[in-house]
């Protein structure tokens, strides 16, 4: 089950406003985790763990997409993941365990319905919502144990945590008329190498967050000081539901590893989408265009990783705060618990 929402412009501009940059918003009846897997390298193994949430008063079946590589190759034949009313679940390992996937890595999308009821197309209004959808939230932290070891022997971990996203946190360049086409990413480094001590690394991971059209992101690297560009900006096209992660000096080769090469930001943007085959009506003529983007940074010498989060631009403008808040339309200022 995919289910992507088209709304009017005027519905979609409160939330996108209010979802994405009010981002303790988390409930939804489709959540994106940006990145998971289960996944052997030469620094270790990396897991995840995933935590997932009814936020309903029925029973809910959730169900999952998993999405991996540029082209957005897709695989959802698993089992499905039955929660009771108002459960919490915690998933260790969360590929073998719920997937039966002994390796991978990408995005994973999950998808809650009321359970034993249908949420497929024949039950979706025009806007692609079903009577029978249900909210949950997803919470999910990745991390590696040393190489040569297994998590049944309690070895040291190092992790960082991908909340998930829900569908309506989307970024889109069909918003640019407002501002909310584009994204940046600050606090990139790239200070040194791996196991050396008192040094960073970066990683930029993109999303296609849409089923209906291959899109191109567009990264461009700029110096926090001088808000100057740095090198190329680096694009990347990426099929639906396609990901991709980077090392900041594989996208921007001129960014040299070096002390200096710190205090830098991106920012993310998207263009020439082109809607597949079976893009419904209401998709077209550009596929529902929607992408995230996130960062990470890494300690070289202990390997421990921090997600560094994508942020819009502009502030949440008085409309969308008083949607949020409507008990004080009208009086915004009191929405400040302390002065400037």
């Amino acid at each position: 089950m995919f289910n992507f929402r088209y709304f009017g412009v005027a519905v979609a501009i409160l939330l996108v406003a209010a979802g994405a940059m009010a981002s303790n918003f988390r409930a939804a009846d489709q959540v994106y985790v940006p990145a998971a897997g289960h996944l052997s390298g030469s620094s270790g193994t990396f897991i995840s763990d995933v935590f997932i949430s009814n936020l309903s008063t029925d029973p809910v079946t959730v169900t999952v997409i998993y999405s991996s590589g540029p082209t957005g190759a897709q695989l959802s034949n698993f089992p499905a993941i039955n929660l009771a009313a108002g459960e919490r679940r915690e998933i260790i390992d969360f590929f073998p365990t719920a997937l039966n996937l002994s390796t991978g890595f990408g995005q994973l999308i999950f998808n809650g319905c009321k359970q034993g009821t249908d949420c497929g197309p024949a039950t979706q209004d025009a806007n692609g919502v079903s009577p029978n959808f249900r909210n949950i939230s997803v919470e999910s932290r990745i991390y590696s144990i040393p190489p040569g070891t297994t998590l049944s022997g309690n070895p040291p971990t190092t992790g960082q945590d991908f909340v998930g996203l829900p569908w309506y946190n989307f970024v889109s360049s069909d918003q640019a008329a407002n501002g909310l086409d584009k994204v940046f990413i600050t606090g990139i480094r790239n200070t040194g190498t791996t196991g050396q001590a008192g040094t960073y690394r970066s990683n930029i991971g993109l999303v296609n967050a849409s089923q209906f059209s291959t899109t191109t992101l567009v990264v461009t690297l700029f110096n926090g000081s001088t808000n100057t560009p740095i090198g190329t900006p680096f694009q990347v096209t990426l099929g639906p539901l396609g990901q991709t992660q980077q090392n900041i000096s594989a996208m921007f080769p001129s960014f040299a590893t070096g002390p200096t090469a710190t205090n830098a930001f991106v920012t993310v943007s998207q263009t020439s989408n082109v809607p597949t085959a079976d893009a419904p009506a209401s998709c077209l003529p550009n596929g529902c265009p929607a992408f995230f983007a996130y960062g990470s940074i890494l300690d070289n010498a202990s390997g421990d990783a921090t997600t560094l989060e994508s942020q819009y631009l502009k502030p949440l403008t008085d409309a969308a705060i008083l949607a949020i808040y409507p008990g004080n339309a009208g009086k915004t200022n009191m929405h400040r618990a302390a002065k400037h």
